[in-house]
């Protein structure tokens, strides 16, 4: 009992220092400002929709709602969702979009450091050695780039779940306890969920060295139950990873992963070039794809020591293996495998294995000092040599991580979160907006934000509207119309075309395709008066993986159980199984809709009509800004960028008092992209800064920006002289204390 208690103290002691150590390391990182404009600040656009779609009642979105300018892209069908969701429960908490995701990085260094010396201990039983090799892994230089340099959250997740995956599997395997393969289980769907591209080593590295494990302690069951959990865990995730790797072919992703300096090709490297050449880790400049130099010195004492050594667990030699391959997947000599394997190409840049080679040298650099006994007064000088080297270590890691030496850091903070700033980096080319890019679209991701010609061929020509078009609900998955029509009519919605969109008329099936230059969702209607329901659900992979990891999470659950009757259980895992499918139906019907916009029509020459208005309020502070909703709806695409006023004018409409002059879409989607027969709807502020307490009108309408002119309005309930239409009216308060 004495032996166990003193062996807890002994790891709370090492956890606590490995925790200091990290906030240590991290205290740079939360400078203000981001480390990278690129993948860091993606992470926080990542979680700023994620954060969006749960406004909008969507707990599981496919798609990013403001990305390509509001016409949306399936950001979250194909990036790992873990970061983003971790990052939102930070924000939720209070932090800022910029905070959480360096949080999440934050926790992902701690957990990286806490899961080494889990697994090293549980490898060469010896607390100090442990330490000693989390402590190596944490200053990892690679490990400090994707943090400081590349600002790759989500890859920062990886490398923290991948000790804690090492660690379960091998206790499960020998222990055979079935709390481990839950956690095996689990932490598999973890990787799977963190990094898409490094999970296609981690995950098969895990398996290998089960596989390695079974062989050394001779048991072919414990490879057997191992596997077992892989595929539990595999499932678990199914519903995500699924889809993404099967439905990979509907975007242009494989065009941009595959060549230019995104390529495989482009990033192996010459043997000579493989290593730094300066001691003091450099994270900038031509070298920063290099892998650090004392690394790999550790790396050669920790090999140098293994041969030296009389006793080491056999195990050791397949870290020294490890390391060996992948540093050798980094040279122009492994092409043929980078070429040939599937899948592999999907990592994109060797380098991004990195990760791997810092863990396996952390371990056998913790060997060097595995005979380590704390005893008092007795072989203090390795203790002491270790320090000395971890301190040594720190300096060479930590000394380029100042703000003030990384080129790429940028001036950022919480106000440049905002819809508006991501659309302004869209225009000069923002990867999250072009990286899944759907095959449907016909032009550039940039050109959604520009002027359509005149004279450009691929006008389509224009439709026959329907008489009424009331939108009665909506939320951006899912538009709930009442029609009367005429004649039939096409149908667009200002939505991508994506398998799972469906189009009902009076709960009948239509065909729905991609349609116009921008891919929209599309749907031919018929004469006469039906209600539309036009949804994107999921089809029959998406549907099939989701039951797959519903069928897989009872499983898990019952796992917990401690009784093992396999009636019982298939009985529970099938009762489970329809109550979650039935709570996650439940949390996607109470969330379907977000809106239900007042019935408002008002016609415009053109063929322009408002057709809704969302207004959560007619009751607004004095100084704040009155936030509406307008829906709209053309038969044509017009012939110019019409610009949209609203005024705010006193009852008697002899004084304006606040005014808006826009394009919609804060002018980055001008009419002339809108297509024939497609329904746009976005959000609109008019600020009320100075406008005193009382009651007010608002009014609209549209202008020709080249003359000036009103486009004339031909049917509206409350026309104004000048071709204005009155949207409502309004009552300023004072809201001070």
């Amino acid at each position: 009992m004495r032996s166990w208690f003193l062996a807890r103290r002994y790891d709370f002691l090492a956890l606590l220092l490995l925790a200091c150590a990290a906030v240590a390391i991290l205290f740079p990182l939360w400078s203000p400002g981001i480390p990278n404009p690129g993948d860091f600040l993606m992470s926080v656009h990542r979680i700023y929709e994620l954060a969006s779609a749960w406004e909008n009642g969507i707990f599981y979105p496919r798609f990013g709602l403001d990305l390509n300018f509001g016409y949306t892209a399936p950001l979250f069908q194909y990036y790992p969702p873990l970061a983003s969701y971790i990052g939102l429960a930070f924000h939720q908490a209070g932090m800022g979009f910029i905070a959480a995701a360096k949080a999440v990085a934050s926790l992902s260094l701690l957990l990286a450091g806490w899961g080494a010396y889990a697994y090293t201990v549980t490898l060469l039983k010896n607390r100090f050695a442990a330490f000693v090799a989390a402590s190596c892994y944490l200053l990892a230089p690679y490990l400090l780039m994707v943090i400081y340099e590349r600002g790759a959250v989500s890859e920062s997740l990886t490398w923290a779940i991948l000790p804690w995956l090492l660690w379960a599997t091998h206790r499960y395997a020998v222990n055979h306890r079935r709390g481990d393969g839950l956690a095996v289980a689990a932490l598999v769907a973890l990787t799977l969920l963190g990094h898409n591209a490094t999970a296609l080593f981690v995950a098969p590295l895990a398996a290998l060295y089960a596989a390695v494990l079974a062989i050394v302690i001779r048991d072919g069951k414990a490879l057997l139950r191992v596997a077992g959990a892989f595929i539990l865990g595999a499932s678990l995730s199914a519903f995500y990873w699924a889809p993404a790797l099967l439905e990979m072919n509907l975007t242009k992703s494989t065009e941009f992963m595959f060549s230019g300096g995104t390529s495989v090709e482009a990033n192996v490297k010459q043997l000579i070039t493989f290593a730094q050449t300066s001691l003091v880790a450099l994270y900038a400049g031509p070298e920063r794809f290099r892998f650090a130099l004392w690394p790999l010195l550790a790396a050669l004492a920790g090999v140098i020591g293994l041969v030296a050594a009389r006793r080491r667990p056999p195990l050791l030699w397949f870290w020294v293996g490890v390391l060996g391959v992948t540093a050798l997947l980094q040279l122009d000599l492994s092409l043929p495998f980078w070429q040939r394997v599937p899948f592999v190409r999907y990592i994109q840049f060797p380098w991004r294995l990195y990760g791997i080679i810092a863990f396996s040298i952390a371990i056998l650099f913790g060997t060097l000092f595995a005979g380590v006994r704390l005893r008092r007064g007795r072989n203090v000088w390795q203790p002491i040599m270790a320090i000395g080297l971890l301190m040594l270590f720190a300096w060479l890691s930590l000394t380029n991580l100042r703000p003030e030496r990384l080129p790429i850091w940028e001036a950022f903070d919480e106000a440049g979160v905002n819809q508006r700033a991501m659309w302004e980096r869209g225009q000069i080319g923002y990867p999250l907006f072009g990286d899944y890019t759907l095959r449907t679209l016909s032009i550039d991701d940039r050109g959604l934000a520009l002027s359509r010609p005149v004279e450009d061929p691929m006008r389509l020509p224009p439709i026959v509207a329907p008489e009424k078009l009331e939108v009665r609900a909506e939320n951006p998955v899912r538009y709930v119309l009442d029609v009367r029509a005429a004649q039939p009519w096409t149908l667009r919605l200002h939505r991508p075309y994506f398998p799972g969109w469906q189009v009902l008329v009076d709960g009948t099936p239509v065909n729905v395709a991609a349609g116009g230059v921008g891919g929209l969702v599309s749907a031919e209607l018929p004469a006469g008066d039906y209600r539309v329901v036009a949804a994107l659900g999921d089809n029959d992979l998406r549907r099939a993986a989701n039951v797959i990891s519903i069928v897989a999470l009872a499983i898990w659950l019952v796992w917990l159980l401690p009784w093992r009757r396999w009636w019982l259980d298939v009985g529970l895992v099938i009762g489970l199984s329809v109550a979650i499918g039935a709570f996650i139906t439940y949390l996607q019907t109470d969330g379907r809709f977000a809106r239900y916009p007042l019935t408002t029509q008002a016609n415009f020459a053109e063929g322009i009509r408002l057709v809704g208005l969302d207004l959560p309020t007619t009751t607004v502070c004095a100084d704040d800004a009155l936030t509406m909703r307008l829906y709209w709806f053309t038969d044509r695409t017009p012939r110019t960028d019409f610009k949209i006023f609203l005024h705010v004018t006193t009852l008697d409409d002899a004084t304006k008092v606040a005014q808006v002059d826009t394009m919609p879409f804060d002018s980055f989607n001008p009419m002339t992209r809108w297509e024939p027969g497609e329904l746009v709807d976005f959000a609109q502020a008019i600020p009320l800064t100075g406008v005193a307490p009382g009651r007010y009108r608002v009014l609209f309408g549209l202008y020709d920006q080249e003359t000036g002119q009103n486009l004339q309005v031909e049917h509206a309930t409350f026309i104004l002289p000048g071709d204005r239409v009155q949207l409502t009216e309004i009552d300023v308060v004072d809201c001070t204390p």
